[in-house]
């Protein structure tokens, strides 16, 4: 089970242990500071590129074995990768078998930045047409993906043709840039696993700063994806006809025309247990600072989409529905914002769309929970949650108003049972002050560490949680970390917070006093919650639905009381 705690850990933890135990027998060796036979037959005598490895491997599921660089730090080149081999990073060049690697410590750079002839490397790596490969403990970095034709696309990684036998997993992608794809391109039906990866940095000139989506349905788990750029559409992720499974992720502090965080277009993604928060779309019709979905039918669950915002456009901050109708179920939807002249939905905007929104928390948005911009837009809405939109619950059809929930209930036929009452977050119980020093952002690592030197915090307490740095704006962004007295978010947020500015803390799992538990829609529901626990938990005693199965609104379900022999499963 990953709590949302756990969640903001995934890149601290996913990179302390290798869970494989394979042994030392049949590995080719790769160390470029070896001065032995360059053979590849041990560490000793280990060939001195990755390449040489690479083509060396010429049995099925073959590992490549390869050993950080003490001196100068990286192997400057580019690689191709074939079928059946297993790349690995993060060695010293002492071990004997996989699982004593730590690609952490033992940082294994590929830099394509000089790979070809002086030159960056239009791709660091490439994939093309081939099954059972892995790379796994790398850095990526220096891809200059500018050459026309397929050398515009994937200045990290080229992925074409690849099933789902791939493997791109435990690698940091970092610092390429390309027209399409920075950190990774996939199309013609590529459909690899990507995994446990941190993706930072990464930027184009046109779609999907961090990961760019084209014909293909790649599955897209337990990555950090954050502060990629675009000044076209996808900042963390775009997908462009496809249908791709994008799930457990922290997308946060990316930027865009359209879809700061992930922008959907004639896609059918399944977009679920996600952090979507810190992102912007910064013009363009539509915006969508969390999610952009144009002619898309995406299904939207289990999210927390937080703190992100829009500017100089028609759309939304949460998520923008641009002829779509995609299924909006059990998420939160809290503190995003709509600036600018012509923006209308803080929470969701809907111009010639339709979707469906159930179950879910709409809290502390502004520029109206829901605004429709036309009268071809007929959004369900059901046993959702209102509060704390100060310029009103939903615009209807682009001409009228309603601040209750209970008025917009009464007048449109599509609108139903839903609530207008504090949600009770565990973060409203947290304390908030003010930074007493200046933000500092490490552009090597996309983070910012932020100081109160008055506080007392348990360590790394508040790892995972959501913080708005400067209370004055909406935007939120996901702790990595905290001590005693710092916090350390992803992005940059040198120019939202000041020393003196005020900040909340914000968890948006369920007080038990909230009136969202055992008050949701029981159809059409995700069966577990953000956190992978089950859906229904009933909590004895409490029942706001009436005769309904227990299902809470919100992407949190409330635990209540378990089975006795579930609660082993859950808590340990």
């Amino acid at each position: 089970m990953k709590s949302i705690k756990q969640i903001g850990l995934i890149t601290i933890m996913m990179m302390c242990f290798s869970v494989f135990t394979v042994s030392v027998s049949g590995a080719v060796y790769v160390n470029k500071n070896a001065t032995g036979a360059n053979n590849g037959n041990s560490w000793a005598d280990a060939y001195t590129t990755i390449q040489a490895g690479i083509n060396d491997a010429d049995v099925g599921d073959e590992e490549v074995w390869v050993a950080k660089v003490a001196a100068e730090g990286t192997y400057p080149e580019a690689i191709v990768m074939k079928s059946g081999v297993k790349l690995y990073g993060g060695f010293n060049g002492t071990e004997t078998e996989l699982n004593q690697r730590n690609w952490v410590t033992n940082v294994t750079t590929i830099n394509g930045s000089t790979a070809r002839y002086g030159s960056p490397a239009y791709h660091v790596v490439i994939m093309d047409n081939i099954t059972n490969s892995t790379i796994d403990g790398f850095t990526i970095t220096g891809g200059k993906a500018d050459g026309g034709g397929i050398n515009d696309y994937g200045g990290g990684f080229f992925c074409y043709s690849l099933n789902d036998t791939n493997l791109i997993a435990n690698n940091k992608i970092t610092g390429n840039s390309a027209y399409y794809g920075g950190g990774i391109y996939c199309a013609n039906s590529s459909t690899p696993a990507i995994t446990n990866n941190t993706i930072l940095g990464n930027s184009t000139y046109d779609y999907g700063g961090g990961i760019s989506c084209l014909s293909s349905s790649p599955e897209i788990t337990n990555n950090t994806i954050s502060g990629n750029s675009t000044p076209g559409p996808g900042g963390g992720i775009y997908c462009g006809f496809s249908s791709s499974a994008i799930s457990n992720n922290i997308i946060s502090g990316n930027s865009a025309l359209q879809g700061g965080g992930i922008y959907c277009g004639s896609s059918s993604s399944a977009i679920s247990n996600n952090i979507i928060s810190g992102n912007s779309a910064t013009g363009g019709w539509g915006g969508g600072g969390g999610i952009f979905c144009g002619s898309s039918s995406s299904a939207i669950s289990n999210n927390i989409i937080s703190g992100n915002s829009t500017t100089e456009s028609v759309g939304g901050g949460g998520i923008a529905c641009l002829g779509s109708s995609p299924e909006i179920t059990n998420n939160t939807i809290s503190g995003n914002s709509a600036t600018g002249t012509y923006c209308d939905g803080g929470g969701i905007s809907c111009s010639n769309s339709s979707p469906q929104i159930r179950n879910t928390i709409f809290y502390n948005n502004n520029k109206y929970d829901i605004y429709e911009s036309d009268t071809d837009s007929d959004p369900i809405v059901i046993y959702n949650d209102f509060y704390g939109n100060s310029d009103g619950v939903y615009y209807d059809e682009g001409t009228t108003p309603y601040t209750s929930v209970s008025a917009m209930d009464s007048a449109i036929a599509e609108c139903s049972n839903n609530i207008g009452l504090n949600p009770l977050f565990v973060g409203d119980t947290l304390s908030g002050d003010s930074w007493t020093v200046a933000p500092v952002y490490n552009s090597a690592t996309f983070q910012t560490t932020l100081t109160n030197s008055s506080t007392a915090w348990t360590p790394n307490n508040h790892s995972g949680r959501l913080l708005n740095p400067d209370t004055s704006q909406k935007r939120q962004f996901v702790i990595v970390s905290n001590t005693a007295t710092t916090m350390t978010v992803w992005g940059d947020v040198t120019a939202i917070a000041q020393s003196g500015d005020t900040y909340k803390i914000f968890d948006y799992h369920l007080q038990l006093a909230s009136p969202c538990i055992d008050a949701g829609y029981d159809q059409y529901v995700p069966n577990i919650d953000f956190d992978g626990e089950p859906r229904p938990m009933d909590v004895l005693g409490i029942d706001n639905n009436g005769p309904l199965a227990e299902y809470d609104i919100g992407a949190d379900e409330y635990p209540g009381v378990r089975p006795a022999a579930k609660v082993w499963e859950f808590y340990q």
